[in-house]
């Protein structure tokens, strides 16, 4: 016995020396040391799981948007970068948590592409840091932080003195921006009386103010304007928005980021360029000279892929040398959407597969409807189009060709669930279906509307704009606006997982076939496309993602359920009391929140993939340094986490109730979205600053085309945050009549 106790007094000494000089090394090891918080993370994930776009292993870090996991500072080097397998990159707040619609592929679009595939091809980790402070870049960066800088970063000489530039990775021009409305004569020499916004510590402030000067400096010119300091936190929108609404008179942009500003905003202009063209670069530290080489080496061959022409009909091979598939699709909830600042829909998630098989990136072009489809691919735009199409005679006699089916379903007559359902052919007599003549279901109609007209069983097709999306046609419907209309099967069952006062009747086709269209000459495309299909098709990967969008159900709430809380809300109280005390929120709202969100299930999933008590989405929990959500204390911490950094993005001069407000709605569509409503609500004369009657309106109005369109975010089911808010209002109440003594 005491033999062993003393093998054992060895065995605890001898690991404690180890661990002294371990400890010891690593402190003077170029490695990074991290220095963990609360939820400190230690599971590295399986190596299969490759990260999709800012997933980490176990190492994290956020600087000062949220509580940092981590803080890695270490001014490390290539091989160590490569030895611990990850690259930490310096990003602007917006490029990383605000992912916009992308409508095309442009370069602000593609600078986080290009640094994410130069990890993946290095084998490194992308870990994001970032900051609303765009000053504090470059001292995160040289005090250990980070190890690479991607901001759209103008190459200047006072910047070139306390970081390395690679090569160009884009050039960009600054330009002065106006309101669309102003027609003014506005040139370097009529300038005079214009309130002028720019954020210091920026390339814009330094030519706004050198301008300045030199006017000042020339007796001839007469010409004075004002510099007005704006904060560093505000965005491109926000910057647009106050010269909008006459707070200012003009910003300083550049013109690669106008591109994609102007795809949505028609409000305002570029008026004149300020410079000449400037080269846009990544930085890094000054001490690490082979990170530098490696990015110049990786620059100068995508540059060289990325060349590309405006239009190409090339095949497959053409594709693969560009290393780019251009879809062609729509902005709607079947095809492609964001939710919760995620990329989303059936028909992006199976080219996106397709893509990634074929080691090729997607670029994504949003057309206005069928027609314009057609042509950008005749026209060499893209390269293939998947938006839920079916052939038909008039497309037949189109130069495209179309893939084997990827999906089957039948058109099926959508009315409202109070009816007496539509049973029989006989029942449509004097009925009104509204539908788009370049749909499919108006030639199917057309075709029933003529023979039913030889038996005398009369009805009427109404035509409806083509940009109308099917979806708003069925809530007209439910809203008794239109009287019938005519679906797809999988369309309906979207719908149906939505609103329980809408019923599907009547099939008036067999199965059909949605088919993805190219054009002639890519035969390549087709046998490699067909290939995929076969290979897919009712697989596991093609089930998963059918059913997150057409069967899983989107509504987790049961009023039934609140009946039985006669005593306790859950068994979670004490939990979420902690948690709510922790972050100043009021314990009976969250606890209203979690039951509108998972019924107080731990293990519930949605459709879109959230998981846990608060049904917060994987990338965002990481992005708040929690993982395993199914675990009642990690799933609300990371809700309760994350409801937080939204309060924090939000200003304070808000009342405390529509603050509230604003959080749930962003917590339930996403803070882009929210940003799209409040900026509608404005434009529509509505209040900005207050939720019901207001903001609570714009939501609804951006489910439309004709508002969607010209958002950042593009379309969103509106009626879903206005219903989550008001299914959360009315439980908060029931909660704080149970206990009124705890506010």
């Amino acid at each position: 016995m005491i033999t062993n106790n003393r093998h054992l007094i060895f065995k605890i000494t001898y690991f404690l020396f180890v661990f002294f000089i371990l400890n010891t090394l690593s402190a003077c090891d170029d490695s990074p040391t991290p220095i963990p918080n609360k939820q400190q993370q230690t599971d590295k994930k399986p190596p299969e799981q490759k990260p999709d776009l800012t997933e980490d292993i176990s190492l994290k870090a956020k600087i000062d948007e949220a509580e940092p996991q981590y803080r890695l500072k270490s001014k490390y080097g290539w091989n160590t970068i490569k030895r611990t397998g990850i690259l930490r990159i310096i990003v602007p707040f917006t490029f990383q948590l605000n992912e916009f619609l992308l409508r095309e592929s442009l370069p602000y679009n593609d600078e986080l592409k290009l640094i994410v595939r130069f990890a993946e091809d290095h084998d490194l980790e992308p870990v994001f840091i970032s900051t609303k402070d765009f000053s504090k870049m470059f001292s995160l960066l040289n005090d250990g932080f980070g190890d690479i800088i991607v901001a759209n970063l103008t190459i200047l000489e006072s910047r070139k003195k306390k970081v390395n530039f690679t090569i160009p990775v884009d050039y960009s021009v600054e330009q002065l921006v106006v309101a669309q409305s102003n027609l003014g004569n506005i040139d370097i020499n009529h300038m005079n009386g214009l309130k002028i916004g720019v954020r210091e510590n920026t390339s814009f402030w330094e030519t706004i103010t050198s301008l300045k000067k030199e006017l000042q400096a020339d007796i001839k010119n007469i010409q004075e304007f004002d510099i007005i300091k704006l904060d560093d936190k505000v965005t491109p929108d926000d910057k647009f928005n106050q010269i909008v609404y006459g707070n200012i008179d003009a910003v300083v942009i550049d013109s690669n980021r106008l591109k994609l500003f102007k795809e949505y905003r028609k409000d305002v202009k570029a008026a004149i360029d300020l410079t000449k063209e400037k080269p846009i670069a990544w930085a890094v530290r000054k001490n690490n000279p082979e990170l530098l080489k490696q990015l110049n080496s990786y620059i100068k061959t995508e540059k060289l892929l990325r060349d590309l022409p405006d239009t190409r009909v090339g095949d497959l091979d053409e594709i693969k040398k560009y290393r780019h598939l251009r879809l062609i699709t729509r902005n709607n909830s079947s095809t492609y959407f964001i939710w919760k600042n995620k990329l989303m829909g059936f028909e992006y998630d199976l080219i996106k597969h397709f893509a990634k098989q074929q080691k090729i990136n997607l670029k994504v072009l949003v057309a206005q409807d069928s027609k314009q489809m057609i042509q950008w691919l005749d026209e060499g735009y893209g390269d293939i189009i998947s938006a839920g199409l079916i052939k038909t005679p008039d497309r037949e006699k189109l130069a495209i060709s179309f893939t084997d089916p990827y999906l089957y379903v039948k058109e099926v007559i959508v009315q409202r669930k109070d009816e007496e359902p539509i049973n029989s052919i006989r029942a449509l007599e004097q009925r009104t279906f509204y539908v788009r003549k370049s749909s499919s279901y108006w030639n199917t109609l057309s075709v029933l509307q003529k023979e039913l007209s030889k038996d005398n069983i009369p009805f009427n097709i109404e035509l409806v704009r083509e940009s109308m999306e099917t979806e708003a046609i069925i809530k007209n419907v439910i809203d008794g606006q239109f009287d019938l209309t005519l679906a797809d099967s999988h369309i309906i069952d979207i719908e149906k997982s939505w609103h329980s006062n809408l019923q599907a009747s009547l099939s008036l086709t067999d199965y059909q076939a949605h088919r993805w269209l190219i054009r002639d000459n890519n035969k390549q495309l087709l046998a490699e496309l067909n290939k995929f299909i076969k290979n897919e098709y009712k697989k596991l990967f093609y089930n998963i993602t059918y059913n997150k969008y057409f069967k899983n159900s989107r509504n987790l709430f049961d009023a039934d359920k609140l009946l039985k809380n006669n005593k306790d809300i859950s068994p979670y109280d004490d939990l979420i009391r902690s948690l709510a005390s922790e972050y100043n929120f009021d314990w009976r709202l969250i606890a209203a929140q979690v039951n509108t969100e998972s019924q107080f299930n731990p293990r519930a999933k949605s459709w879109a993939g959230a998981i846990g008590l608060l049904q917060v989405m994987p990338r965002t929990a990481r992005e708040v340094g929690i993982s395993d959500l199914e675990k009642p204390e990690n799933g609300l911490r990371a809700g309760v986490k994350y409801m937080d950094w939204l309060r924090k993005q939000l200003s304070n001069e808000l009342p405390d109730a529509v603050r509230t407000w604003f959080i749930l709605a962003a917590y339930n569509a996403g803070l882009g979205h929210l940003k799209d409503a409040r900026s509608l609500a404005a434009k529509q004369g509505l209040n900005p600053n207050r939720w019901f009657g207001h903001v609570e309106q714009a939501f609804i109005l951006l489910s439309r085309p004709e508002y969607y369109k010209k958002a950042r975010y593009g379309y969103v089911r509106g009626i879903e945050p206005v219903t989550y808010i008001k299914r959360i209002q009315a439980l908060f109440e029931l909660y704080s009549n149970k206990h009124p003594e705890e506010a």
